[in-house]
């Protein structure tokens, strides 16, 4: 009997301290990066360092990428114009393409620019599908709460690196013209091409 209770004793004493520790020490949390191989980015933007990252745009599919904290790109599917056939520049954006038939690996930079605003350049020069369907339109939404109270706030296309170069498209086309939320702070238009897109909170007399 002295042997059994010693056994039943010794047995409980383990499992407590087997409790204990996991009250004491819980496993460490799981560490998500920012960066999304593939699918984008969640990081907030700055004004010292650049995200850099890539996402895929599958044309069998509708998709919505990060683009750093609370900016987003989407695409609905059969948006992208097949990269090797179809035109690219000022004057080809309404013109009939073939949808691309396989997938485009699309590599990002983002930052914040001089002003504290986003910005976000594409690598690839790729142009959408027409349509006059908002639903098959691909969106892009840029996060800032000053300027999401602004409803002179747009995001302009930049042909270049220099933010001198970036014009107001819904001068010359109404359906890209920028809407603002300014609950959520978010900055919204269509955009029918790839190259580089910055949020300004200015009144801007730009032309194409």
């Amino acid at each position: 009997m002295n042997n059994a209770r010693k056994l039943f004793l010794t047995v409980a004493a383990m499992l407590a301290a087997g409790c204990v520790d996991n009250v004491v020490a819980p496993r460490a949390l799981s560490v998500v990066d920012s960066t999304i191989p593939g699918g984008g980015a969640t990081a907030a933007l700055t004004q010292t360092d650049t995200l850099r990252f890539s996402f895929f745009i599958d044309p069998k599919k509708s998709s919505t990428y990060d683009l750093g904290e609370g900016n987003t790109i989407t695409f609905p599917v059969g948006a992208v114009c097949e990269l090797t056939t179809s035109s690219y520049g000022i004057g080809e954006w309404d013109k009939p393409c073939a949808i691309s038939k396989g997938s485009v690996t699309i590599n990002t930079k983002a930052w914040l620019d001089a002003n504290g605003y986003p910005r976000v350049d594409f690598d690839k020069h790729v142009r959408f599908v027409p349509s006059k369907d908002p639903k098959h339109w691909v969106m892009l939404t840029l996060s800032d709460y000053g300027a999401g109270t602004f409803p002179w706030s747009k995001i302009n296309y930049c042909p270049s690196s220099d933010a001198a170069d970036c014009v107001d498209e819904s001068v010359m086309d109404s359906t890209l013209v920028t809407t603002t939320d300014p609950i959520t702070g978010k900055l919204s238009r269509r955009v029918k091409h790839f190259s580089g897109y910055s949020l300004t909170s200015g009144r801007s007399t730009d032309e194409l």
